[in-house]
């Protein structure tokens, strides 16, 4: 169970599974409980609904920017998603922070900045999702923290 005060930070993946799923859950969120087939829209909408405390670095919001700028988004489309993302860190009683970067002993850099957002002590999660390899292989206890799929995590919190 997941309570409402635990902070959690989400990859830049699960972010881009949302917008760029083939289910067309952008720009809607899904309902809550979440019943689409895109467990990372299902994410993003328990977070709408403050089920969990929100956290995103600069760092994902460039990255999320960048890759739907790759893939041919518009521009109003990406700031939109980058807008909302911040607006529900904010309204979930989370933050976008800048965490200090320090080296947490994973292999992809990218993946490190996402490492030290988890760690950093104004954010402190409990839970990191996502679909990352290099994340996931960290264990599903990471430093006392849980590193979870976004369907494992929906599961989770809808269970409570």
């Amino acid at each position: 169970m997941i309570d409402p005060a635990t902070p959690v930070v989400f990859d830049v993946n699960v972010y881009l599974d949302y917008i760029l799923g083939a289910d067309g859950s952008w720009p809607l969120l899904p309902d809550v409980p979440p019943t689409t087939d895109n467990p990372a829209a299902d994410a993003v909408s328990l977070a709408f609904v403050s089920r969990f405390r929100l956290f995103a670095s600069p760092h994902i919001l460039r990255n999320v920017a960048r890759v739907m700028r790759d893939v041919g988004q518009t521009e109003a489309t990406v700031l939109a998603l980058v807008a909302a993302v911040a607006d529900i860190c904010e309204f979930s009683g989370g933050a976008v922070s800048e965490p200090q970067s320090r080296d947490h002993g994973v292999a992809d850099y990218e993946d490190n900045l996402i490492a030290s957002l988890v760690k950093d002590p104004a954010v402190d999660a409990l839970i990191l999702v996502t679909s990352d390899h290099h994340l996931l292989d960290l264990g599903p206890n990471w430093n006392g923290r849980l590193v979870m799929r976004p369907r494992d995590f929906v599961r989770r919190v809808v269970a409570r």
